[in-house]
C-alpha cells in the first residue's frame, strides 16, 4: 500500500512538472531564434536565426537608416563622423554617417552570417515620406559610400514677388517650377561665387536653381558646398561601390552573397549609382558584383533599365544583365544584352524580409526578352532620354522655341539679376 501511494505521487509529481513547463511555454514572451547545435543543418538553421532575427530588430528602421540585423558587421565612420554607435545586433544608424560596411560571409563553425537593412529615399520627392527603398545586404559584401555628409541649409524666398525655379543656374535654364515670397526650402548646393544656389524640389525628388540674391540663408550661403552645375545630386547611399562573394552559398537553403533591392509600389522608377552604373528599377533586383569580373544585375519581379558607356539595357522579371567591371569596381565597358537567369541562382534569395510580398519569377523566355528591346537614347548625365527627347535644352543660355515666357500660371521671367 505504501508502495503504490509513492508510485501515485511520483506519477503526481511527473505530471505538475509537465502542466507547470507547458504553461511556461505558452506564457513566455517570444525570443529571437537561436542555432541548435544538435540541428541536422546548421547551415539552414543559421540563415533562418538570422533573417528571423533581422526582421524582428530593424522593424523600427527609418528613412535613410541602416541596421545591424545579424552578425557580423564592420562600419567605418565617415571621416567627420565620431564613434559610430554600430557594434551590435539591432543597432540603427544613419547612413550618411557610414563611409563603409563589411560583411562576413557564412562560417557554420562561428555561426555567423553578416545581414544588414537598409532604408533608403534615394530619388523618391520629400513629399513620399512613408514610402523608401528597402536594400538587404547578406553574406560576404563589402559597400562603400560614394556620398559623403552634404551641407543642407534652410533658405526662405525674399521679397513681395514669385520666384523662379531653373533646371540649370542661368537665366536662360528651362522653367520648371516657382516659389511664392516667404516660402521655406532647402538647400544644398551653390556655385563657386554663390550667384546660384540649388535647392531640393518636394514633388519629384530632384533638384532645381535659383538665384542667389532670391534667397536668404540664415545659417550663411557660404556654409553650403560648392557644386558642379551638371553634377547630378545623390542622396544618402543612393550612389555606392560593392562587392559580393559569388557561389558560395555552404548549404540549399541560403543565397549567395549579394544585395536584394525593392521599390516600393505605385512610385514609378527610382534611380541610383551603382558601381558608376545607372540603374533605374521599379521593380525587386538582386545584385552582385566581383572586381576584375561582371557586376550581375537580376530582376526577379518588375523590371530595370541598366546603363552604362553610353549603351543601356532594360532587364524584365526572369532575366538578367551583366557589366564588365575593372579592379577598381568601375565599368569597363557597356552591358551586355539581357538574358534569362538561372533559377538556382535566385530561389533562395530572402525575398520575405522585404517590405512587399512578391513571388521570385521564373526565367524569363528568350521571345519576351526580345520583345521589350528598344533603342534607348542616352543623355548627357549618363540617364536614360525620354522618347523623342535627343537633349536638355534646360542647360543652355538660350532656350528652344516654344520656351520663351513661363509656364501657365507662373511669372514671366523679365531676364534681370532678380530672374522674377
Amino acid at each position: 500500500m505504501a508502495q503504490e501511494t509513492q508510485e501515485y505521487r511520483m506519477r503526481y509529481f511527473r505530471m505538475t512538472i509537465l502542466l507547470i513547463g507547458l504553461v511556461v511555454a505558452i506564457l513566455a514572451p517570444a525570443t529571437i531564434p537561436t542555432v541548435s547545435s544538435s540541428g541536422s543543418n546548421p547551415c539552414a538553421e543559421i540563415v533562418r536565426a538570422a533573417l528571423v532575427a533581422t526582421d524582428r530588430l530593424c522593424e523600427g528602421t527609418g528613412r535613410n537608416q541602416v541596421c545591424y540585423g545579424h552578425n557580423i558587421l564592420d562600419a567605418q565612420p565617415q571621416p567627420n563622423v565620431g564613434q559610430l554607435n554600430f557594434t551590435q545586433e539591432g543597432d540603427i544608424v544613419a547612413v550618411d554617417q557610414v563611409q563603409a560596411l563589411r560583411l562576413s560571409g557564412m562560417d557554420v563553425e562561428s555561426e555567423v552570417w553578416g545581414v544588414a537593412l537598409m532604408r533608403l529615399q534615394a530619388s523618391l520627392p520629400d513629399s513620399l515620406t512613408g514610402h523608401n527603398i528597402t536594400l538587404l545586404v547578406f553574406g560576404d559584401v563589402e559597400i562603400e559610400n560614394q556620398m559623403t555628409i552634404a551641407s543642407s541649409l534652410e533658405a526662405t524666398v525674399q521679397g513681395t514677388h514669385n520666384v523662379n525655379v531653373r533646371q540649370g543656374p542661368s537665366f536662360g535654364a528651362e522653367i520648371i517650377g516657382r516659389l511664392e515670397p516667404g516660402q521655406t526650402v532647402t538647400a544644398n548646393g551653390r556655385l563657386a561665387d554663390s550667384s546660384w544656389v540649388r535647392i531640393a524640389l518636394l514633388d519629384n525628388g530632384g533638384t532645381g536653381w535659383v538665384a542667389g540674391g532670391l534667397l536668404t540663408i540664415t545659417a550663411g550661403i557660404d556654409n553650403l558646398d560648392v557644386v558642379e552645375p551638371a553634377a547630378p545630386h545623390y542622396g544618402p547611399m543612393q550612389a555606392f561601390y560593392f562587392q559580393s562573394g559569388a557561389k558560395d552559398a555552404v548549404c540549399q537553403e541560403a543565397p549567395d552573397s549579394g544585395l536584394l533591392i525593392q521599390t516600393p509600389e505605385g512610385v514609378g522608377e527610382v534611380t541610383l549609382l551603382i558601381n558608376e552604373v545607372n540603374i533605374q528599377l521599379g521593380s525587386t533586383v538582386y545584385f552582385q558584383a566581383q572586381p576584375g569580373k561582371d557586376m550581375t544585375v537580376r530582376v526577379v519581379e518588375g523590371s530595370a533599365r541598366v546603363g552604362a558607356s553610353g549603351k543601356v539595357y532594360r532587364a524584365i522579371a526572369g532575366s538578367e544583365i551583366t557589366v564588365p567591371l575593372n579592379e577598381n569596381l568601375e565599368p569597363a565597358g557597356p552591358p551586355n544584352p539581357p538574358a534569362a537567369y538561372d533559377m538556382a541562382d535566385v530561389e533562395s534569395l530572402p525575398v520575405s524580409n522585404l517590405e512587399r510580398l512578391i513571388a521570385i519569377q521564373p526565367p524569363a523566355t528568350p521571345e519576351a526578352i526580345a520583345a521589350t528591346q528598344t533603342p534607348i537614347e542616352i543623355g548627357p548625365d549618363g540617364n536614360p532620354l525620354p522618347p523623342g527627347l535627343i537633349d536638355n535644352p534646360g542647360l543652355g543660355d538660350s532656350l528652344p522655341p516654344g520656351h520663351g515666357g513661363a509656364p501657365p500660371g507662373q511669372d514671366k521671367d523679365t531676364g534681370n539679376k532678380k530672374d522674377k
